[in-house]
Parts: structure tokens; C-alpha cells; sequence
């Protein structure tokens, strides 16, 4: 097995033996080739991860999108951005939805950190922009880059 491969697009990734992945761990992605499965190609995979890394602006933001229309009301159920214990709070504003963070809102705040290419989907990981206190998003996406799940 290679020590490492490199893509002429996204750079040289190194073969982690613990994770039994490639990964590239340079810039503000971090990207990794999951080869944990004995029917992947790592070959294959580069050429996915690639794929990705030439739409990646449009990937992201659509990716975002989607989390966003996932995760949006979950949010405002039960990680809401006012205090539940302040006695001045206006329970009908809160029910009017003003506290509410809009699914714009909710795109615009997270951010891509982790790109993980897996044989059968594509795993990323998102800060998440406080929005769930710090916590982050772990999105999967299907090989044609339609939202599979987003949890925190």
C-alpha cells in the first residue's frame, strides 16, 4: 500500500493505518479517503474527492441548504436563542416565531471543515456556527450529492 497519492487539484494525502483512510489535512477543508472497505478503490476515491474539489464552492453552499432545511426547525424547538428563565420574556413573541432563525440564517452560520469519501456515501462534518453551542453538524450525502442526513 502507498505511504501516499496526491491529487494535482486538492494536494498529497498521507495513508493513516488506524483509520485506514488517506487523508489531507492542509488548508480550511480537511479531506480523507475512508478505504476501510475492501470493495473501495483508493484510485476511485481520489477521483470522487476530485470531482467534489472542482464544484466544491457550489457543493458547499447547496450542501448547506440542505442542512438547513434538515436541521431549522429542530433548532428552534429545542436549542432556542432566548432564555427560557428571563421573567421579562414576551412568551408570544417567542410564539410568534421572532426568536426564530431563519433557514438563510442557519446556512449562512455554518461551515465546512471535514470531507470524509466513504465507498458508499460522503460524510461531512460542520461547525456550527454556535447555533447548537458549539456542537458540531455530521451530514452524509449520497454519491450524487443529495442530502442523505444531517444530526448534531
Amino acid at each position: 500500500m502507498d505511504r501516499s497519492i496526491h491529487s494535482e487539484h486538492i494536494g498529497t494525502f498521507s495513508y493513516e493505518e488506524m483509520s485506514k483512510a488517506y487523508t489531507y489535512q492542509e488548508g480550511p477543508v480537511h479531506w480523507a479517503l475512508d478505504i476501510s472497505d475492501e470493495k473501495a478503490s483508493v484510485h476511485e476515491m481520489m477521483h470522487r474527492a476530485e470531482q467534489i474539489y472542482r464544484v466544491l464552492q457550489e457543493f458547499d453552499m447547496q450542501a448547506k441548504i440542505a442542512i438547513a432545511n434538515e436541521l431549522t426547525a429542530y433548532k428552534n424547538d429545542f436549542w432556542p436563542e432566548y432564555d427560557e428563565d428571563d421573567e421579562h420574556l414576551d412568551w408570544d413573541e417567542v410564539d410568534a416565531g421572532k426568536y426564530d432563525v431563519t433557514p438563510e440564517r442557519f446556512a449562512a452560520s455554518i461551515r465546512l471543515l471535514d470531507i470524509v469519501i466513504k465507498y458508499e456515501h460522503i460524510y461531512c462534518e460542520y461547525d456550527d456556527g454556535e447555533l447548537f453551542g458549539g456542537h458540531r453538524i455530521h451530514a452524509c450525502f449520497e454519491n450524487d450529492y443529495r442530502l442523505r442526513s444531517a444530526e448534531i
